[in-house]
């Protein structure tokens, strides 16, 4: 079996609620996807997450890296040897992390499909029952939160994500009143995205774990040195985010300065399934656990399963609520836990009609 013919597609989807963060107001999510098709007749699909304007590439600058470097450097290759071609991807154009993310998941599922086996069992077997999810609530006024909150704890979510990091005078009182609002029975985690500085965030998160209900402080601060500062401050688990972007190097670092408890999972920052997977050992070696974000369409059947295949991702991430999706069946959480589909490969498949209405309007 070689490699045939790999296209891309850019493709917007908006979000079914604006995502307010430190950084900025986001309507909807940049994607590209990728088919890998084998002249088997074979065909492996992917996606990955373009990050600009505030973490990377923007999505034209992703297809072209596909189009240009990685596809051509793929072509006529076994898509079996999947070590190989991260070398062969890195070799061709080394800054196209997020790039080879997509087209490690479509090998992947190339690799299931053609063996008859979900990938999950590729990276070692079933050991977790997959992505554990929390409820995530956009950052908005305390009363229309808990509002949002109250539904869905109808559905049995009792830890729900939100957005800190804007300033130290707004956060106190807002999540006050929002603890007010929504008492002692709900667990946030509190996601800062490196929006304070040191000082403020000893002043913040100190107060916000006075007030009680937090279960976790995500990435409040930028630099190691500071998230290591806090987790000497703080009872609360601190969680590093933005911190891993480096790959299974950056995962070395975080545990040898101690400067988080708990690593979030964004795959697409690290090249796929394979760079992810050694990053979990090596969280696994230096006792530190994880969540993996599961995003939404292809991206979240790979996280799933991952997450399925690996011991120590027993933190909850939050589903990317969007107003659509590409696949031809929807793909949601079962409760709590996002599961891996037990078909081959990913277990999904794209709807052509859907690729191409969205990749027209993107």
């Amino acid at each position: 079996m070689k490699i045939a013919d790999v296209t891309s597609t850019i493709v917007n989807i908006s979000r079914s609620r604006d995502l307010a963060t430190a950084y900025g107001v986001s309507t909807g999510t940049n994607t590209v996807v990728v088919q890998v098709r084998t002249d088997d007749g074979v065909t492996g699909i992917g996606q990955t997450v373009a990050p600009a304007p505030w973490g990377g590439d923007a999505v034209e600058v992703v297809k072209h890296q596909i189009d240009q470097y990685l596809a051509p450097a793929l072509i006529g290759e076994d898509p079996f040897n999947i070590e190989r071609l991260h070398i062969v991807m890195f070799q061709a154009l080394r800054p196209a992390v997020n790039a080879r993310t997509a087209l490690d998941f479509a090998l992947w599922d190339i690799k299931g499909k053609a063996l008859g086996v979900p990938v999950y069992q590729l990276l070692g077997g079933a050991c977790m029952p997959g992505a554990v999810c929390h409820g995530f609530v956009e950052r908005d006024e305390p009363q229309a939160m808990a509002d949002r909150i109250e539904v869905l704890r109808a559905d049995g979510w009792t830890w729900f994500k939100t957005k800190i990091g804007f300033t130290v005078d707004e956060d106190l009182l807002w999540y006050s009143q929002l603890r007010d609002l929504v008492g002692d029975k709900v667990r946030f985690q509190l996601d800062g995205n490196t929006g304070y500085t040191l000082g403020d965030a000893v002043h913040a998160l100190t107060q916000l774990e006075r007030l009680g209900g937090v279960a976790l402080f995500e990435q409040p601060v930028e630099h190691l040195d500071e998230m290591a500062h806090l987790a000497t401050r703080l009872a609360t688990p601190l969680q590093a985010d933005e911190s891993t972007g480096g790959g299974p190097r950056s995962v070395f670092e975080i545990a040898r300065e101690r400067a988080a408890h708990v690593l979030h999972f964004k795959i697409h920052r690290y090249g796929g399934l394979l760079p992810s997977a050694r990053m979990a050992a090596i969280a696994e070696a230096a006792g530190l656990e994880i969540s993996i974000a599961p995003y939404f369409d292809v991206i979240a059947a790979a996280a799933a399963h991952l997450a399925t295949a690996t011991p120590v991702a027993k933190w909850p991430a939050g589903f990317s609520d969007m107003t659509d999706t590409i696949l031809a069946e929807t793909y949601e959480p079962d409760g709590i836990i996002l599961k891996a589909p037990d078909g081959p490969g990913l277990g999904v498949q794209i709807d052509e009609d859907k690729l191409a209405y969205f990749a027209a309007s993107a």
